[in-house]
């Protein structure tokens, strides 16, 4: 297994999209364990994601983030046209990993017998769930998480609540933005609300 120094900081970070400001003068600093993120529609928790992983270009302020990175978006940012074996070996590769692991893990997401359906002929959950087997191949220190459990029914959900704590437990760095899972809070290291690109602790 990599390391797992995951620590990210923002200084003073504002993001600027269409001359309005999404974040505004936002300080953070986000070590190993659990941070939750939540606020409204429009309150900056996916821009927030984004700048953490380097995504989005700052207007002012300093990022900076220790180890690799992996952002799971909202969509769940698999390639269209290929299986999801193929798109979990190519993100596998892309990192300088073997492959083999890639099968065994989108098995464990209850996608076996399907690994080889292209991604448009799955289901929204069965996309959600290979982007989600991700985080078990990709052993990065860092992992960004944008509503994590949307499209899942109760044994996905289950399964990446799990897939949450343990790398959370392995002393990696897990950020999530989620609406909803308050039982998620008592595991947190860290709570964040998010209003008008505004963070503040929970």
């Amino acid at each position: 297994m990599r390391s797992v120094q995951g620590d990210a900081s923002l200084r003073d970070v504002t993001v600027i999209f269409d001359d309005r400001p999404i974040i505004r003068g936002l300080s953070l600093e986000i070590t190993a364990g659990l941070t939750l993120i939540r606020g409204p529609n429009g309150a900056g928790k996916t821009t927030l994601l984004r700048v953490i992983a380097g995504m989005v270009p700052i207007a002012g302020g300093e990022r900076r983030v220790d180890g690799e990175t992996l952002y799971i978006g909202h969509r769940p940012m698999l390639l269209r046209g290929l299986t999801a074996r193929e798109n979990l070996s190519f993100y596998s590769r892309f990192r300088g990993l073997q492959d083999a692991a890639v099968a065994d893990a989108l098995r464990g997401w209850g996608l076996d017998g399907k690994m080889d359906r292209a991604v448009e002929r799955l289901s929204a959950g069965e996309r959600r769930r290979a982007a989600m087997a991700r985080v078990e191949i990709e052993r990065v220190p860092l992992l960004l998480l944008d509503e994590p459990f949307a499209d899942l029914d109760e044994g996905g959900i289950t399964r990446v609540r799990d897939c949450i704590l343990s790398a959370r437990d392995e002393g990696r760095t897990v950020v999530v933005a989620t609406h909803g899972h308050p039982e998620l809070d008592a595991l947190a290291a860290l709570r964040l609300l998010m209003n008008e690109g505004v963070a503040r602790a929970a």
